[in-house]
């Protein structure tokens, strides 16, 4: 199988016996999560059913950002603790997940949990010269990381142009925050050797990375949103805090939903939350809308176009029903009928270059066509279990 790696810019082949270990940007939880969240996490829950499918181990985190001034500020425009905020949007988003059917993931990992060891790998940074402080806060050293600015691909005269977490006397421009000095707040701060204060975004995520993940691992992903700054900052901290290139293999990135040509977020006010869309369409239908697209695609989102894919997923709900899978129980595919022994390495062939889902739902479409024309006793039993074979794979429930 090969995943495109945002890194080198080419697909990679990601095959092998150990497991597969995958950390995944989460949200942060002061609101109720949109469907572009709902996009990133269904294509990573595919990548982690195709992989436990091919009979690979698979560990799958995704991290939820816990400490952010976001969070802070919505706490006491509430007249709230931050935590209760945070709580209470941190399982809005299970439960979120749980109604999309995105069932693959290992571990939930809050950044609150893990401030200690955020203070450690900022201590580690400056005693080795890779940080430095500046007012009280602390600043990753950009100039002594490998090819800062590999991951998206900017060299160091388009860095000279941008500006990461602006601060008057930073050494260069695109430094950026490790540790924040906050000695005057009331709640939301942590007393540790670099200082009273919160960690950063970026070095929130690399230390759930050292402490879950086991050393280098497998893949990293989230939304091509996240690749500059964030992921640009956290690839350098990992390797320079473990001085292995590459700590990360593989950078997997999806597409962003669009809004009115706008990027689906929060902070613009343009979103349309899961809640929302789970009162008129199915979380099949919703799955099947992004999977017609390719993970990488970017998406306009329109009513129409999510009515539409309802519509069209209703010959699939169609084919469940005229062969119920409870008509197959004990029934093992005989490989024998050679039109769907071909539909069954084509899908196979199409998920392994890249999650090719467009195509693999149309063969899905294929055989639910089929299905619905044709009532030979053997051949529809083939079709029979294809159909399920593939449905189950892409995470559509159809009950």
């Amino acid at each position: 199988m090969q995943i495109y790696n945002t890194l080198s810019e080419t697909k990679v082949g990601i095959d092998g016996d150990n497991e597969f270990r995958m950390f995944v940007c989460g949200p942060t939880v002061q609101d109720n999560v949109h469907l572009g969240h709902a996009k990133t996490y269904l294509s990573f829950d595919l990548l982690a059913r195709w992989l436990l499918k091919r009979g690979r181990k698979v560990f799958f985190l995704i991290n939820i950002t816990d400490i952010d001034d976001k969070i802070f500020d919505r706490a006491k425009k509430e007249n709230l603790p931050y935590m209760d905020i945070a709580d209470k949007f941190y399982n809005a988003f299970l439960q979120d997940l749980e109604a999309l059917n995105i069932d693959t993931v290992s571990r939930y990992a809050r950044v609150s949990k893990y401030v200690e060891e955020s203070a450690s790998l900022v201590k580690e940074l400056l005693d080795s010269g890779k940080a430095y402080s500046l007012n009280g806060n602390v600043y990753f050293d950009t100039s002594r990381a490998q090819d800062f600015g590999k991951l998206s691909h900017q060299n160091a005269f388009d860095l000279k142009f941008k500006q990461i977490d602006a601060a008057p006397g930073k050494r260069n421009s695109v430094d950026f925050l490790l540790w924040r000095s906050v000695p005057d707040a009331t709640e939301g701060i942590w007393k540790t050797p670099v200082g009273t204060g919160r960690p950063g975004w970026h070095i929130q995520d690399s230390a759930i990375a050292f402490e879950e993940m086991q050393g280098p691992y497998n893949l990293h992903g989230g939304a091509t949103e996240l690749i500059f700054p964030h992921h640009e900052a956290e690839l350098a901290q990992d390797e320079a805090i473990s001085n292995v290139v590459p700590f990360v293999k593989i950078w997997m990135h999806t597409g962003l939903l669009l809004k009115g040509q706008e990027k689906m977020s929060k902070s613009l006010g343009n979103v349309v939350t899961i809640k929302e869309a789970l009162k008129t369409h199915t979380s099949d239908e919703i799955r099947f809308h992004f999977l017609k697209h390719h993970y990488r695609d970017e998406l306009e989102y329109s009513p129409g176009s999510l009515a539409a894919s309802k519509q069209a997923f209703s010959i699939i709900k169609d084919a469940s029903r005229a062969i119920p899978k409870s008509e197959l129980i004990g029934k093992l595919p005989q490989r024998n009928e050679e039109a769907i022994e071909k539909i069954r390495m084509e899908f196979e062939s199409r998920m392994d270059d890249d999650l090719d889902t467009p195509a693999a739902v149309s063969l899905l479409l294929q055989l639910s066509e089929k299905i619905l024309k044709k009532n030979e006793s053997e051949e529809r039993i083939e079709m029979g279990l294809a159909f399920w074979d593939f449905a189950e794979t892409l995470g559509f429930k159809l009950f």
